[in-house]
């Protein structure tokens, strides 16, 4: 593949899990496990931590898009981020509440792991190049 190519599919994974990240906000409609055991700052932190994966995977498109070579750097990173989000939550590491994970939610982390896992091969190939 071409760092063109690289570049584009680097963007719109990106993208994607960004847009997979929306409705899966902690306490809304898809995520409707109840949060009020965990401590405030543990909630709102992770809160933080997701509102700024999101934003900065959407900034890193479009610097890929522009064909900044160290974009494919930063793909890479937020794409371990969102594997260690979504692997944390599945396997009930974190965030650990007594309701059970929605059977939406769960469709959606296995997607958006998979995809991240995708996003990651495809970030080493452009830092390769």
């Amino acid at each position: 593949m071409n760092q063109s190519l690289l570049a584009t599919v680097t963007a719109a994974l990106l993208v994607w899990e960004t847009l997979l990240l929306i409705p899966m906000v902690p306490g809304k409609l898809i995520d409707t496990r109840d949060f009020s055991p965990l401590p405030r700052w543990q909630y709102n932190g992770f809160n933080v931590y997701l509102t700024a994966l999101g934003l900065a995977g959407f900034v890193v498109a479009g610097f890929a898009m522009a064909g900044q070579h160290w974009a494919f750097v930063a793909a890479l990173v937020l794409s371990i981020g969102h594997i260690a989000v979504f692997a944390a939550d599945l396997g009930a590491v974190f965030p650990v509440v007594r309701d059970p994970l929605p059977v939406q939610l769960l469709v959606l982390e296995a997607i958006a792991l998979a995809s991240a896992g995708v996003l990651a091969v495809v970030a080493i190939q452009g830092v390769r190049l």
